[in-house]
Formats: C-alpha cells, sequence, structure tokens
C-alpha cells in the first residue's frame, strides 16, 4: 500500500493551497475530495445552457491571492476585474463598494448635514485596518480595548440618521451588528481594497490550483459521469468522488484516513480542509480530543445560511438598466421613512409566508455582467440570496439526501417572492425566465460540504466575538493534523477565499516544519479554554 507524506481531506481552496505548497516541497501529497470537481463551493453547477455558482460571487485582498497562488508554484497570470454593489434601501440609491474618498463624496451628497461623520468614520476604518495587514502576515491579531466595542454603540454616537447608521454599520440596510474591527475589517475589503472576479470565473483558482495534481478543467464532464476519478503529477494525486470516512489517530497522532469503502490511506500527517464540525465531531475518533474541545465545537455558533435562487433568462426581454453602476445589488422594499423591522419571518412555523422573506435584505446579483460564460449569448444569468436559518429547513429531511413532501412547491414559492420582489426594479424578469433552481441551507450543507448550511465561517455577532481581533486556529489538539479553510481564523477578517487560501498555506508550513500540537483552542462563541485531557 502506499503511503503519503500527507493527506489532504477536501479539495477546497484551503486544501488545494495546502497539497500546492507540499507539492513544491518534493512532498507525497493525496487530496480526498467527494465531488467530481476541485475547488469546493468556488466552482459552479450546471443546468440546462447555464452555469449557476455553488459559493463566493467574488474575492477582495486580491494581492493577497495572488501572493498566496506563487507561494503554492502557480505562475499563470491571474486576470482580475473589479465589481461594485449598490444599496436600493429607504427610498436611496447608495454605492457601497466605491474607493474611500468617492464613498465620503457620494454620501455625503445624501446625507449633507453628516459629512463630517462620514469623514471620520472612514478615517476610523484606515486606522484600524492594519490589524487586518497584521492577520495577513502574522496568523493572528488582537484588537485594543477600545476597537472592541459593538458598531451599534460607536455609531449611535456618531450618526444621527438611522439610515446613515444601517449603511455605514452593516453595509446594507440592517442594524450594525459585528464589533468595531470586524466593521472596519469588512468596509476595508469592500471598499479600501475592492471585491475582485476573475476572468474565467470563481472556478479559475480551483482549477489553477488542481492543476498542480494534474486536473485539467475539460476534465471535469468525464469525472461528473464517473471516469477519470483520479488525477496525478509530480508526486501529487487527486481523487475525486472519494468520502473520507474517519481520519486514523493512533498513539495521539494522526496517521491516515479511513475511506467511505473501508481502505485505509495512511500519511504522516493529515490537514482537513473539512469544516470543524464534520472533522472534530464526524472523522475524529472521540477519544482522540479533550471532552471539552467537543462540547465547544458542538455548540459554537456559525453564520447564517442563504436561500439561493439562479434564474437563467432571456436578457433581450428584461430592463437590466438598474445595473448601470454595478453588477451586485443590495435590496430592501417596504417605508421609506421608518426603520424596517430587523426581527424577521417568525423561523419557529412550518412555513414562513413568502411576502415576508421577501421584505427582508436581498442581494441580487447580476452575475453574467462579471463572467459571461455563465450564460450563451442573448441569455444571462441573476443570483438572489437572502439569509435564512438552517433549522427551519431541517424538519424536511427526515435523513441526509432525502426530503418530505412538500419541500420542493415550499421552496419554490420562496422563490417565485423573491423573483417576483426583484423584479420591481428589473422590469420584465418574471416573463423572461427560461430556468429556475433553488438552493437552500440543507442544499449547502450537503452539496457544499457546509455545516449547518453556514455561508461564512463563526458568527460575526458581535457578542460572539466580544474580545476582539483575529485568532488562528490551524493547528489542532492532535499532532500531525491540520486545519485549513474557512473556519481556521475565528474571524473572516480577510474575506472567505483568502481566508481559506492563507489557511491552506499556513498548514503546509506548520506541517512542513513538523509544528507541535497546540495546548488550548479558543472556538468563538463558547467562553472555554480547551486543554488536553
Amino acid at each position: 500500500m502506499e503511503k503519503y507524506d500527507a493527506l489532504v481531506i477536501g479539495a477546497g481552496l484551503g486544501g488545494l493551497t495546502a497539497a500546492a505548497r507540499l507539492l513544491g516541497e518534493g512532498l507525497r501529497v493525496a487530496v480526498l475530495e467527494a465531488d467530481p470537481h476541485p475547488g469546493g463551493t468556488a466552482y459552479v453547477y450546471h443546468r440546462k445552457d447555464f452555469a449557476f455558482p455553488m459559493g463566493p460571487l467574488g474575492f477582495s485582498s486580491p494581492g493577497l491571492v495572488e501572493e498566496i497562488l506563487e507561494r503554492a508554484g502557480i505562475t499563470a497570470p491571474l486576470e482580475l476585474e473589479r465589481v461594485h454593489y449598490e444599496l436600493r434601501a429607504f427610498g436611496l440609491r447608495a454605492p457601497l463598494s466605491l474607493p474611500y474618498t468617492e464613498m465620503i463624496t457620494a454620501l455625503a451628497s445624501l446625507f449633507p448635514e453628516e459629512e463630517a461623520a462620514i469623514s471620520r468614520f472612514f478615517v476610523h476604518v484606515r486606522q484600524m485596518s492594519p490589524q487586518r495587514d497584521r492577520l495577513a502576515a502574522e496568523g493572528s491579531s488582537r484588537s485594543r480595548k477600545e476597537e472592541s466595542i459593538s458598531a451599534a454603540s460607536y455609531l449611535d454616537r456618531l450618526i444621527g440618521d438611522w439610515r446613515l447608521r444601517r449603511i455605514l454599520g452593516s453595509m446594507g440596510s440592517r442594524e450594525p451588528y459585528s464589533s468595531t474591527v470586524l466593521l472596519a475589517a469588512m468596509w476595508s475589503l469592500l471598499s479600501g481594497e475592492g471585491i475582485h472576479y476573475p476572468a474565467g470565473g470563481m472556478r479559475r483558482l480551483g482549477d489553477m490550483l488542481a492543476g498542480r495534481l494534474g486536473w485539467e478543467a475539460p476534465a471535469e464532464e468525464e469525472a461528473r459521469n464517473g471516469r477519470d476519478l483520479i488525477f496525478a503529477r509530480d508526486g501529487g494525486k487527486l481523487f475525486l468522488r472519494t468520502e473520507v470516512a474517519g481520519i486514523k489517530v493512533e498513539s495521539g497522532r494522526a496517521r491516515g484516513a479511513f475511506l467511505a469503502d473501508g481502505t485505509l490511506l495512511e500519511a504522516g500527517a493529515v490537514i482537513s480542509n473539512a469544516d470543524f464540525k464534520a472533522t472534530f465531531l464526524r472523522l475524529l475518533p472521540p477519544d482522540a480530543l479533550p471532552a471539552s474541545l467537543r462540547r465547544a465545537v458542538a455548540s459554537a455558533r456559525q453564520t447564517s445560511s442563504s436561500l439561493q435562487v439562479c434564474l437563467g433568462f432571456d436578457a433581450s426581454r428584461v430592463d437590466l438598466s438598474a445595473y448601470g453602476d454595478a453588477s451586485r445589488i443590495i435590496y430592501r422594499g417596504g417605508p421609506q421613512d421608518t426603520p424596517p423591522d430587523d426581527t424577521g419571518p417568525d423561523w419557529d412555523t412550518p412555513e414562513i409566508d413568502p411576502r415576508a422573506l421577501a421584505g427582508e435584505e436581498l442581494e441580487a446579483t447580476l452575475l453574467s455582467a462579471d463572467d459571461p460564460l455563465l450564460a450563451p449569448p442573448g441569455r444571462a444569468v441573476l443570483v438572489i440570496r437572502v439569509a435564512v436559518p438552517h433549522r427551519h429547513f431541517a424538519r424536511f429531511r427526515p435523513r441526509p439526501g432525502r426530503r418530505l413532501p412538500g419541500y420542493f412547491a415550499y421552496k419554490t414559492s420562496l422563490a417565485r417572492a423573491l423573483a417576483e420582489e426583484v423584479s420591481g426594479f428589473i422590469p420584465g424578469l418574471e416573463d423572461a425566465v427560461i430556468y429556475v433552481d433553488v438552493a437552500t441551507p440543507l442544499t449547502f450543507e450537503e452539496r457544499g460540504g457546509r455545516s449547518g448550511g453556514a455561508v461564512a465561517g463563526w458568527s460575526w455577532d458581535y457578542m460572539e466575538g466580544v474580545e476582539g481581533g483575529a485568532v488562528e486556529l490551524i493547528r489542532t489538539p492532535v499532532a500531525g493534523l491540520y486545519m485549513a479553510g474557512y473556519q481556521a481564523y475565528s474571524m473572516l477578517a480577510l474575506g472567505g477565499v483568502p481566508s481559506a487560501m492563507l489557511s491552506g498555506l499556513k498548514a503546509a508550513e506548520y506541517l512542513l516544519a513538523a509544528a507541535a500540537p497546540v495546548n488550548d483552542m479558543k472556538i468563538p462563541g463558547c467562553n472555554t479554554d480547551v486543554f488536553p485531557a
């Protein structure tokens, strides 16, 4: 039986970055992926003549991403285009992603009496930006105490107009919900660095990294059909449609992985690109971890999930003038002169009124404007997303992969209400739709490999991160086991894609240095420091 220097569980961007870095040092590496493609959720799926996104719609910190690719041995250029966001709410149209000076000018034109406060806000954002840079350089950071207050408290003192407080505090229509540190980091990503989209789509990143393992993008169709499941190059192997059932731990050290078919692959170390709940609660033997760590991971809160509606439509029949300045619109209807109710629908009821969901904050992205390859000529792709809790949809799943009667009709009714809502600023949309695909939190959990369908790692709520800062969670209490992916930092201070890639790079470098296991882990949302039993 072939033994590897390292096994990587999951071919997401973090796992692929780790594998590419290790291959550059001459190690024998195997990447094990349950899906028929690499790249994790930074990929697309096909419906009729359209391609729809599985996860991220762009990323920030482009310089960091390019640096990571270079350190992972990728020399091909990455062509990027900056994309823009606009808010439509409260009877206003406000840009959300212009450079700082332009944001100050644009918002001051809408709120002239708040011009000085707007300027002070963005000065403060700039002052806190080095926190994010330290994370990229050092892997962890802690905020000063005065920067760890809630964004809501800070903005209440600074801004008089409730609409502006919401715009600055959530980059949307909601009440501020994070710490000032995280808020500053998010503005740095959106306005300072900007959000970028790669030529060839988000899948381009996964294709480039997986190329170090012998993957070629045209092989995707063969992989989906069950052929050519193993790719190899330069001591590395990529196994697709290969599900991992468990991590082998022997004498306190990770020694390999058991596949779902019972095969054991042995290795000197393991990097898990599965999320923390899957890795610590399902893949590791219970006795491999302190009981307190298992409890902390089990109870740790994650970000909410989403309902995603992808529409493929005939662009010639639709008025798309709303997208003249930005390809991504954050939208909220309802009254213009009073704050919207952020309590939302009653998610504990068996089914909510679809119109209540349509009244929430929506993100409507004309993704084919950024990526024409997603649709045939004359066609277009619109992606509508709205935050929803996993628990509401969990009752429709009696067991993994199965759904109760009524599930399809219910999610379709929600999708129809969202499409009707956005047609208010996209005239002709409803009559031009050719294909509709709806993904719920169950979809993101089962097909995206994200526990609870979480879209962005650990919870961003202020009370969940009251200590502030961002903590690295790459080394574990198990020797030879390292984590990579969107939860390997306690906050997404760099954004999802750069965070995942940076974690993969650091996991590889810890492995190369034979870094010792940690004696404690601080799991977000828990007050427990976890010590080995």
